[in-house]
Parts: structure tokens; C-alpha cells; sequence
């Protein structure tokens, strides 16, 4: 049986020591090529670069495209100035995973949004971000837990008629790593499910097969949560 191959977009590191200093590296956290392999996927790690050949086969190879999590996306995308709690961005990995997603949603390819890329998801299709949480309120819960990210630390509650809920039922809990959240929700999708504070923790695309954005890290659930590990094999299904 043919496995559907899935592309990993690369995160990018600059290095600091002093024989390599200024240096960048791709690099992605393994649980999601853990996970993909389990639930029968191809994982493979994709480069970021401003060549659009080497880009354009990049999207012709995969038959769907997992969008990790990572740095913040460069406020300018979303037509806003920076404010004070918005983190370091890379430009090369803003521009390339923006790109490759507009090409991959057009294709209507099947695609799997971790964490930022769940925000960039939104980003992409006209959407904005609040850059820092506490500038959607003031009273929000802690969504950048400081225990392992394979211990789970808030409640959601999943939106009847949508794909979290039928694998997660009407109340799950998740865990959580993010300081940003969504904004304005772009109108190509719709909200899923909420965190108590009422943050949005998962899209859906409307009208598509599979485009799915999650809050939460899935990929480090999966390896002991047997409905964590079904989204993926969800996902890996939607690319035959």
C-alpha cells in the first residue's frame, strides 16, 4: 500500500557559536515525524528557500503538508506595526511556509496546522493575530505551560458538526505552548473549538477536504493518546 508522503516545512535556528556564528539551520521536533509514521505517513523535512522551482516540486512531491509550530509570524503580514511582546520571526521561514501554503490550499492539498501553524493558516487566508494573549484580555488562562508539553493542562470545548468534535467528543484537555492567538478569524474558516477564556483553539476549513489548524501540540499527545494519534490518522487518510 502506497503511504501518502508528507512535508514537514523546516523551522530555521541561527547558530551562535563562534566558529558558526550567523549560520542557519532547518530543524523540526521529531514527535511529528513520530506521529505521521504511525499513523502510516511518509514524513519528510522541507527546506525553507526563495527558489520557487525548487519550491513548486517541493509541493508537487507531498501529497499533504503538516505546518509545525515555531517562531511568530512577522506582524507585518497582518498589516500590523510590531508591539512590545511580539517575539523574534525569520524572514526566509515567514516568506516560504506563507508561500507554500497559499500554493498547497489552492491545490486544495490536505493540510494539518500545529500551533503557529494553525495561526499562519489564518494569516494566510486574510486573518490576524493578537500578538501577545494579553492583549485579548487581561484575565486570560496560562496557554504557555511551563510542565512538559506531553502533560496535558486546559480544557476545550469542541463545536457540534465538526471534525475535533467527532474525535474528541464535546469536552477534551489539551496541552498548550503559545503566547499568540487568533484575532480576526478569517472567513474561510471556522472556529471549532474554544479554550474557557475564549480563545480559539482549532479551525476548519470551509469547503475543503482537509485544512485543519490546531492550538494545541498534537504531535507529543499522540505517542500515548489514542485520539490524539486518530487527527493524524485522520489526516493521513484525507492525502490518499
Amino acid at each position: 500500500m502506497k503511504r501518502p508522503i508528507i512535508g514537514i516545512p523546516s523551522s530555521i535556528s541561527t547558530d551562535k557559536r563562534t566558529y558558526f556564528i550567523g549560520d542557519n539551520y532547518d530543524y523540526n521536533n521529531n514527535n511529528y515525524s513520530k506521529s505521521i509514521i504511525n499513523a502510516l505517513g511518509v514524513p519528510i523535512i522541507l527546506p525553507a528557500t526563495k527558489n520557487l522551482d525548487v519550491l513548486n516540486y517541493q509541493l508537487n512531491l507531498c501529497d499533504g503538508f503538516l505546518f509545525p509550530g515555531g517562531l511568530d509570524i512577522n506582524p507585518l503580514y497582518y498589516s500590523e506595526s510590531p508591539k512590545p511582546l511580539q517575539n523574534k520571526s525569520n524572514e526566509l521561514m515567514d516568506w516560504y511556509q506563507i508561500t507554500l501554503a497559499k500554493k498547497a490550499i489552492n491545490l486544495n492539498k490536505s493540510i494539518l496546522g500545529i500551533c503557529r501553524g494553525m495561526q499562519l493558516l489564518n494569516v494566510v487566508c486574510y486573518g490576524s493575530l493578537y500578538q501577545d494573549i494579553s492583549y485579548f484580555k487581561k484575565n486570560h488562562i496560562k496557554h504557555n505551560q511551563e510542565n512538559y508539553l506531553g502533560e496535558k493542562t486546559h480544557l476545550i470545548t469542541t463545536i457540534n458538526n465538526s471534525l475535533v468534535n467527532s474525535l474528541l467528543g464535546n469536552k477534551y484537555i489539551v496541552n498548550s505552548g503559545h503566547h499568540q492567538c487568533i484575532n480576526k478569524l478569517s472567513n474561510c474558516f471556522k472556529a471549532t473549538s474554544y479554550a474557557p477564556d475564549g480563545i480559539i483553539e482549532s479551525i476548519e476549513m470551509i469547503n475543503k477536504k482537509f485544512i485543519i489548524g490546531v492550538q494545541w501540540h498534537p504531535e507529543i499527545l499522540a505517542l500515548k493518546d489514542l485520539k490524539m494519534l486518530n487527527l493524524f490518522k485522520k489526516f493521513i487518510n484525507s492525502c490518499k
